[in-house]
């Protein structure tokens, strides 16, 4: 079972990140346009304003610097000082998003983009910031409309991808996009896929939208376990804490018509369930 974290409570809680270095569990409320930071040991949680919303970000080589993926751009974030330095803007066709993202593990920056209107149409695409060149390309995956569950395999040879409005989490293989494949389907009754990470047994860890759940699911797509939340809407779940065997799980409150005081909140298993995996960082290049 999952507790809820006082003081954490975001419209759309999504892309929660364990820095190891700083021994903090970042992430971002998008529609609230805010970086915010929780430090397990005193419970305090920090917030950065932000000029626009924030997708996704990955740490760096430096611990003080994140990689953002604003709505408009993709950039390097100093947290002591709040400068931004732009990277490039955001790729694909006009009125999208930046959405979801992590780094691969050679350290590209994976990611994704989306309809920012309210009527999402089927336009969104993967991308990648490629780490030595800082250009970005545009994935040979098909167009999609929530693109969600952006995460790897262990050794790098699967990319796992979603649609959260089809309902389904897809794999391929890694870097060559060949094999495309379902790798596990939603059932009546069950949420929608949103955010995934994966532990270091390879097992893949989702959230579900309206689905009040966290689901472990084992690399042939089987079910392995679920964790029931408080919350209707979990949105992505990450590994975190010395060892990474602390299960957390960010949730949304937007959309509800009567949210409850938990909706929306960060939410923490009261046990732990697995061992995770360190995050890739990206290469810093600043001057």
């Amino acid at each position: 079972m999952f507790k809820t974290l006082i003081g954490t409570t975001s419209l759309l809680g999504e892309c929660p990140v364990w820095c190891e270095r700083t021994e903090r569990l970042f992430w971002t409320d998008i529609p609230g346009c805010e970086l915010r930071a929780l430090d397990p040991e005193s419970g305090n949680v920090q917030r950065w304003s932000l000029p626009e919303p924030l997708g996704s970000f990955a740490l760096t080589a430096d611990e003080d610097v994140l990689l953002m993926g604003l709505a408009s751009c993709l950039g390097y974030y100093t947290v002591s000082t709040g400068r931004f330095s732009k990277i490039t803007a955001t790729p694909g066709v006009p009125g999208t998003r930046i959405n979801d993202g992590r780094c691969d593990r050679m350290g590209n920056f994976v990611f994704s983009t989306m309809d920012a209107g309210e009527q999402v149409q089927t336009i969104g695409r993967f991308h990648r910031l490629n780490v030595a060149t800082l250009e970005t390309e545009t994935l040979d995956l098909p167009e999609v409309s929530i693109p969600n569950s952006i995460c790897f395999s262990p050794d790098g040879s699967i990319l796992y991808y979603a649609d959260s409005l089809r309902g389904c989490i897809s794999c391929c293989d890694y870097p060559s996009l060949e094999n495309q494949r379902v790798f596990t389907k939603k059932v009546d009754g069950q949420g929608a896929p949103d955010g995934s990470c994966i532990d270091a047994q390879g097992f893949l860890w989702n959230a579900e939208w309206g689905g009040r759940r966290v689901v472990r699911y084992a690399p042939d797509g089987k079910v392995d376990s679920v964790i029931d939340s408080p919350c209707i809407q979990t949105t992505c779940p990450v590994l975190a804490g010395p060892g990474y065997e602390t299960l957390y799980c960010t949730s949304a409150r937007i959309g509800l018509d009567k949210p409850a005081d938990f909706d929306g909140t960060l939410i923490k298993a009261e046990a732990i369930v697995a061992a995770g995996l360190p995050e890739e960082r990206f290469t810093v290049l600043l001057n």
